[in-house]
């Protein structure tokens, strides 16, 4: 029988009240086998017995083999998302020894506790240290949501972090977020720490990673030391347990919005700022923008000159004026058509040069097949073949100021892309500022045209191009007798016909 704490203390107190256990039994109304368990105090309420360990059963122990050894066999293959567990262990063996998914997650967890896995806590010095990684996010961008990869680094001293997102993870991207992440800290660490990046790593991992050519240049020109953890080994980095985590609370959510990357950029940016001027990390001494200001001087300075964190390659313009480069067309001037043009390709910029001359940079887009066309290009083509106007491409979908995307979008014309480009041509004559003044002009009448536009530049502009000044001329009145006169005291009237307010009309 089971008791709770108010029979036994009731129990124990019979005992110590010298009564005899029969009459304890009687009185309590329970059997005298129950009484003696409790008598003496040798049980508690709720207390267990404690059973000798059961041998195994060789069924059990032959699931055992066989998932150490599926553990095993998957330890280089598991990585990140795709790690192997318990579910996916019981579909590789349930068909062989006819085992229960709960059952394979009970022994997977027995096997864990077998092998622990432990680790030594991390302290690290002022300035000593910064870890990098890759995360992803999600990001909203024109209105729409997009996921974006983020470089991010952390100062383990002082929990600083950086975030910066970027088109992908390739070479130049990884070059370019170290470059901001130094500049965003003011100065450069001794050791940085990585995951085995593919970037960075030529073969093999941890102690024995081979680096990049073009890594260790990186490397020698702002003198830290690259070390590269063990595969699934996080630990070893020491600082925020979850890098990505933390950065995505920090840094995006909610989720940030811009036309452009580098619009999401200044805000992800500044929201690293706000979290470190006003978060303290929970058992730290202080927070972290105290923490953050003494660690400064012990970073080792910036170089002189920053490395270029750019790619270069080639592209030949075709003749729809456009070179490609990662599944987008870029447009270029009319007399690249047919060259061949060097790239100089940024985390957000693409500079086309030729013979050592910029052509033209673009913007880089972050969406696949998003065409950048720049009208104002193809505006000696559509001069010679008026009649493409109509089903234009750079004209539907090229790059505008807001005032001719507006223009574009509220017109209603069915030769809306003949006016567009005609007001294009007229950008040859007209100051730029004047001309996109005249477009809004023409925008806020609700139906714009060609023909308000004209109509606006040739209100406001003379034949020599120069703005007329208004011609209205305001003359002011002398007001001074009116501050004589709130000044009088007895008739206004007697005042006035004493001819102290003169006849000004």
């Amino acid at each position: 029988m089971v008791i709770d704490t108010a029979l036994y203390a009731k129990i124990r107190k019979y005992k110590n009240n010298g009564v005899s256990m029969r009459q304890a039994a009687q009185e309590l109304g329970i059997s005298r086998n129950t009484i003696k368990r409790y008598w003496y105090g040798g049980h508690t309420p709720g207390e267990r017995k404690a059973y000798p360990p059961v041998n195994d059963s060789p069924e059990k122990l032959a699931v055992m083999d066989a998932l150490k050894k599926y553990f095993e066999d998957n330890k280089e293959l598991s990585r990140g998302k795709q790690t192997v567990n318990a579910q996916t262990a019981w579909k590789a063996l349930r068909d062989t020894y006819h085992v229960g998914e709960s059952t394979v997650r009970r022994y997977v967890q027995e096997l864990k506790q077998q092998d622990p896995q432990a680790f030594i806590p991390l302290d690290f010095e002022p300035g000593e240290v910064i870890q990098f990684d890759w995360c992803e996010v999600k990001i909203c961008l024109k209105g729409h949501l997009w996921k974006a990869p983020v470089f991010c680094a952390v100062l383990p001293y002082s929990y600083d972090v950086f975030a910066m997102i970027l088109p992908n993870s390739q070479w130049s991207c990884f070059l370019a977020g170290h470059v901001a992440a130094f500049e965003h800290f003011q100065g450069v660490t001794e050791r940085a720490f990585y995951d085995n990046l593919k970037s960075a790593v030529l073969e093999d991992y941890g102690k024995n990673a081979v680096k990049q050519e073009r890594f260790k240049l990186l490397e020698a020109h702002y003198g830290f030391e690259a070390v590269f953890m063990n595969k699934a080994s996080g630990n070893e980095k020491g600082a925020v347990e979850n890098l990505c985590g933390a950065i995505r609370q920090i840094a995006f959510t909610p989720i940030p919005k811009g036309d452009s990357l580098q619009e999401i950029q200044k805000e992800v940016t500044r929201r690293c700022l706000e979290y470190r001027m006003y978060h303290k990390i929970k058992d730290r001494p202080r927070p972290i923008l105290e923490m953050s200001r003494e660690e400064r001087p012990c970073l080792h300075p910036l170089p002189t000159k920053s490395y270029e964190a750019c790619e270069t390659v080639e592209a030949v313009v075709g003749s729809d004026l456009t070179f490609r480069y990662d599944a987008v067309k870029y447009s270029l001037p009319l007399e690249y058509a047919g060259r061949t043009v060097t790239l100089r390709v940024f985390p957000y910029n693409i500079e086309a040069w030729y013979k050592g001359v910029l052509a033209y940079r673009h913007i880089r887009s972050f969406v696949k097949s998003e065409n950048q066309y720049i009208p104002e290009h193809y505006l000696p083509l559509l001069e010679m073949r008026p009649r493409a106007m109509r089903n234009a491409a750079p004209l539907k979908f090229g790059l505008l100021p807001p005032e001719l995307e507006k223009f574009r979008s509220k017109c209603t014309a069915k030769d809306k892309f003949e006016q567009l480009a005609n007001i294009l041509l007229l950008a040859r004559d007209t100051d730029a500022s004047l001309l996109l003044a005249a477009v809004d002009y023409a925008n806020k009448t609700g139906v714009p045209s060609l023909s308000k536009v004209k109509l606006y530049l040739e209100t406001i502009k003379t034949p020599d191009n120069t703005i007329v000044a208004d011609p209205v001329i305001v003359q002011h009145q002398e007001l001074d007798q009116y501050d004589v006169l709130l000044g009088m005291e007895g008739d206004i009237d007697d005042w006035c016909s004493g001819g102290h307010f003169e006849d000004r009309q």
